[in-house]
């Protein structure tokens, strides 16, 4: 069995993960779904200067304080940059890494640098007074039907300049086995682009013919994709 990290995406929070975890815990694994400071019920008391450095060290606290090793760290989306870092710091923690349409970070380069500039002009297009920017509507996040209005209303802003920090230093994608799903229906072309660049780590890539929120739209596919990343890792052992 085994201990299990899931970091949630931009505008979201640990609730995301609900169903996923359930499953996992209900076959013997340990999984944590934390919420980044200002995202889900921690959202008032966000502060509009937030960056990606603040969702890093939460990530690190929560690590540390838990006392978490040999664990399987999943992130989904914006949190592979959060993810990316913790490899970085925690190798000698993390067993394994699981990368669900997630950002592949590059050294020193902030999610705008990678998502290039369609993304650049839907961040400016969403942003609210401040610095903060509202939640994509659910259908960017291939979220339809009966299940739009739950998620849109757990939905809440993000700091714009969690999307501009840069990556804090050099990412090595050998640091850590780790392993990407791609979700073939997702509208952001960058993030169907990770696919190639995951690949080109020599990363296994598995496939699912959904959006951009599997655990959300095909909970029970991802749980088997992510069941089957943890033993194909132990079996490599």
């Amino acid at each position: 069995m085994a201990t299990v990290l899931m970091v949630h995406g931009a505008f979201q929070g640990g609730w995301v993960w609900q169903k996923v975890a359930s499953s996992l815990r209900s076959q013997g694994h340990v999984v944590h779904t934390p919420t980044l400071s200002g995202c889900g019920y921690l959202s008032q008391n966000i502060p509009q200067q937030e960056d990606a450095t603040v969702y890093i060290e939460n990530m690190a606290e929560y690590l540390v304080l838990e006392e978490l090793d040999d664990v399987v760290l999943v992130g989904h989306s914006y949190s592979g940059l959060i993810c990316g870092a913790l490899m970085m710091r925690f190798p000698q923690r993390i067993r394994q890494a699981v990368f669900i349409d997630a950002v592949i970070p590059d050294s020193n380069r902030s999610f705008v640098d990678i998502a290039g500039e369609q993304f650049t002009q839907m961040l400016e297009h969403h942003r609210m007074d401040g610095d903060m920017v509202r939640p994509w509507p659910a259908k960017v996040f291939g979220v339809a039907g009966a299940e739009a209005d739950w998620f849109e209303q757990r939905l809440r802003p993000f700091p714009r300049r969690a999307f501009h920090t840069p990556f804090p230093g050099v990412f090595d994608p050998t640091a850590v086995l780790t392993s990407h799903i791609t979700c073939t229906q997702t509208m952001s072309p960058f993030i169907r682009e990770m696919a190639a660049k995951a690949q080109g780590f020599s990363w296994p890539l598995y496939e699912l013919d959904t959006g951009h929120c599997p655990m959300i739209t095909c909970p029970e596919a991802l749980i088997k994709t992510i069941s089957t990343i943890m033993q194909t890792c132990e079996k490599t052992k």
